[in-house]
């Protein structure tokens, strides 16, 4: 039976990194010897007023069966999707923090990075912590990824300890290959070299969200021009930790005429959404208030489709956010939808799109 892609690559990464590379860390080899520590809590408020999040503590040193204990933990637990991850590591195996990762990303785990105080009386008493060397990838399995104020990020170079330049480079493609998988810039892997393998690079907040290392809490859109019911549109889509799926989707009808088409996630909000009579578009820092168009709710995700001014499309053209919100009223203090959804790479989609449809 031919192996699936993810097999593959799984397989050539513990051929190669495990026979032949070694993340060096900063911590002694007694320090390596111990296993990395894994402490959950649950949710300490009724899940209707604080949902059902676990908070998972792991700590110290990566050792070989880190990413087996992790999943076993979870899985004995009935730890939800969308819990937390608090990594606090120097590093230690570079396989098994990939291998972590992989696990993060599996259950649908948020990561930050931190440690549980000393003194600790509730699951919200944290420390910074620091996220080091195999641990830097750890972190980058979580979907959502966060850096606690105070918290330190670095990496570093892998040694290889076989002589061989051509298996070190197909383990780096690997490495490469996997932080791409995670949406997080390549660039990161450049930013460990430059470390080499027995210093450190500490990035900065900046450049982690620069490079996606730190999302807080919202995935990159994308943007595609796709068709369908023989329509095109234009879509960017995003997932992000508060309102879940978000898609803001500009459609070219019959009438050569732009509409607005936005869908994202009801929360089980249902009746509310479905009772909101002032919708608004966000363009940047402006709000332009939407005609009412059709609404519904369909499989937990509120559809709305509206007609679109000559102001606001032109607004479109320039813009570098957007979004789409529902209101009781335009003054109401609260609202459902999303914001600040950037237009990035898409741009030149957004406009090629508007001008074919014009």
């Amino acid at each position: 039976m031919k192996s699936s892609p993810l097999l593959t690559t799984s397989t050539l990464l513990a051929s190669l990194v495990a026979a032949f590379c070694l993340a060096r860390t900063t911590v002694p080899a007694s320090a390596q010897e111990k296993r990395m520590t894994i402490q959950g809590f649950g949710p300490e408020l009724p899940t209707e007023i604080g949902g059902n999040a676990w908070f998972i503590f792991l700590d110290g040193a990566i050792d070989s069966k880190a990413a087996t204990r992790l999943e076993q933990y979870i899985k004995d637990n009935r730890i939800p999707d969308r819990s937390y991850v608090y990594l606090n590591s120097p590093g230690g195996s570079l396989i098994e923090g990939i291998g972590l990762g992989r696990i993060i990303r599996k259950y649908g785990l948020s990561t930050n990075v931190g440690k549980r105080s000393l003194a600790a009386t509730r699951r919200f008493d944290i420390e910074p912590g620091g996220c080091y060397s195999a641990c830097s990838y750890a972190y980058l399995g979580g979907q959502f990824r966060y850096l606690a104020k105070g918290s330190r990020y670095g990496v570093h170079q892998f040694a290889s300890t076989s002589g061989s330049e051509g298996r070190a480079q197909i383990a780096s493609a690997v490495i490469v290959e996997y932080i791409r998988s995670m949406d997080v810039d390549t660039d990161l892997f450049s930013l460990s070299v430059s470390a080499g393998p027995d210093g450190m690079n500490e990035i900065d907040k900046q450049t982690l969200e620069r490079l996606n290392v730190v999302n807080n809490g919202m995935t990159r859109p994308v943007w595609t021009i796709e068709s369908g019911a023989g329509q095109l549109y234009l879509k960017g889509e995003r997932t992000t930790e508060v309102s879940g799926i978000n898609k803001f989707m500009l459609l070219c009808g019959g009438d050569r005429k732009l509409g607005l088409y936005a869908i994202f996630d009801a929360l089980g909000r249902d009746d509310e959404l479905m009772k909101m009579s002032a919708p608004t578009l966000q363009v940047d820092t402006q709000m332009y208030r939407l005609n009412a168009g059709s609404k519904s709710i369909r499989n937990g995700w509120f559809n709305g489709i509206y007609s679109l001014s000559n102001r606001e499309i032109e607004a479109l053209r320039n813009a570098q956010r957007v979004g789409v919100t529902l209101q009781f009223n335009y003054d109401a203090p609260v609202f459902f939808g999303f914001q600040d959804m950037p237009i990035a790479d898409g741009r030149q989609k957004l406009l090629g799109f508007i001008n074919q449809c014009r």
